[in-house]
């Protein structure tokens, strides 16, 4: 078995990102990538050639190399400074693409979260932590958003 993704994947995941794609998620359990895009929602089951850490591995570097240029992945070393809310970036968004739960959560902390990016980011990743750190933002807060999250966690406490 070889370290690389299979053909079919190969080819899913060039056609998906050519798409107008918003926010993707992997499920390791199932193996299946899903991703939101203008369309609505997608997914795709991954077939894997090598073990299957190691393959979502290889297809989490394929998201961030297209999304954010970084061929090596999301730099998840940058964990603390995330978490502190000192993640500066025009666009968010582009995280979002990265299946990478901790740059769902980076986006989550980002002081520059706007309504629009939120909904991404609760749909990559809907947890109760994030829906309060959401809510601190004053765009989502006051933003369609905002009820959502809300109504989230009167239902969660």
């Amino acid at each position: 078995m070889d370290d690389e993704l299979s053909a079919e994947d190969l080819l899913r995941l060039n056609v998906l990102m050519a798409q107008d794609v918003k926010a993707v998620r992997l499920d390791e359990g199932n193996l299946t990538l899903h991703a939101l895009t203008s369309q609505g929602e997608a997914s795709m089951p991954l077939h894997p050639t090598c073990r299957e850490d190691r393959y979502l591995r290889l297809v989490r570097e394929f998201l961030s190399g297209h999304a954010l240029g970084s061929p090596g992945g999301y730099p998840v070393h940058l964990t603390r400074w995330t978490r502190h809310g000192q993640l500066a970036s025009p666009d968010l968004g582009k995280l979002l693409l990265t299946g990478e739960p901790e740059a769902v959560t980076a986006v989550v902390y980002a002081p520059g979260l706007t309504d629009e990016v939120a909904e991404y980011a609760w749909w990559a990743m809907p947890s109760i932590e994030n829906a309060r750190l959401m809510l601190r933002r004053e765009a989502v807060a006051q933003g369609r958003m905002g009820k959502v999250l809300a109504d989230f966690l009167i239902e969660h406490l």
